[in-house]
């Protein structure tokens, strides 16, 4: 109703003067009235999404998927921005932002918050970007990237870490199995990590390549490395069914849900 008040006004002021000056001053009040009820009815939609029960129960549940509540809003969003009401799009835009970082809070794996943010914050990008929202220059949205590296520490940093040590007069970051033991401490951690996370969900298809070549970059490429240097364990490896080749098949497969 908003944008035919305002398609209104715009028809009118290309009538002749007395037609417009007769029809201004009422389009105007509806105009203001109908500013109004909008402002009101989103007070109330971010007090229904901020007591909705759906975030605790989904979260944890949800594998990092994207939640109706954050579609919800995005479609808020596009309609506020088609309607032109001066800076609430981008007032909504960053309200939904700090929404997602709080309510993120309620996953108690700190890799499944990773996810959800970068499942979340990368959908709303994208409708952004297909919609031709504006922005206003508000990059921070963007900063959705930065969550695929804190999903990568936190999810698979240990995976190296458990099994890999730094020599102390290593000139260049280039880390090493000690012996076999660690290896297979390499094999378990990387199968524990794999098979908690293999019914994760990552929707949007690009997103999902990137996470699987950032995480196959990250371990297999180092493994691969690994072996290379110390083929006297190659055949520990073919036996244990662990090649390189394996395990980038097998992160092949992740976040399909």
């Amino acid at each position: 109703m908003y944008i035919c008040v305002r398609k209104a006004m715009e028809i009118s002021e290309e009538a002749p003067e007395l037609v417009y000056l007769s029809l201004k001053p009422m389009l105007s009040v509806y105009v203001g009235m109908l500013k109004g009820a909008i402002a009101s009815t989103m007070e109330k939609v971010k007090t229904r999404i901020e007591d909705d029960d759906s975030w605790a129960i989904e979260l944890p549940r949800g594998g990092g998927e994207v939640h109706r509540n954050t579609r919800w809003i995005a479609d808020c969003l596009v309609s506020l921005d088609e309607a032109d009401i001066g800076q609430s799009h981008s007032d909504l835009l960053n309200y939904l932002m700090d929404l997602l970082m709080r309510k993120s809070e309620l996953c108690s794996d700190p890799s499944l918050r990773y996810l959800f943010l970068l499942n979340n914050t990368h959908f709303v990008k994208e409708m952004i970007t297909e919609r031709c929202v504006r922005t206003d220059g508000w990059i921070p949205l963007f900063a959705y990237r930065s969550y695929i590296g804190c999903y990568l520490d936190v999810s698979w940093g240990h995976v190296l870490s458990s099994s890999i040590q730094k020599p102390n007069n290593s000139p260049g970051p280039l880390q090493h199995w000690i012996n076999p033991s660690s290896l297979a401490k390499f094999e378990s951690a990387f199968n524990k990590t794999y098979q908690a996370q293999k019914l994760w969900k990552v929707p949007d298809p690009r997103l999902r390549d990137e996470l699987r070549r950032g995480i196959t970059k990250r371990i297999v490429s180092s493994y691969r490395d690994y072996l290379k240097e110390h083929p006297e364990l190659a055949e520990h490896v073919s036996c244990t069914n662990k090649t390189p080749e394996v395990l980038e098949e097998m992160l092949g497969q992740l976040f399909e849900g």
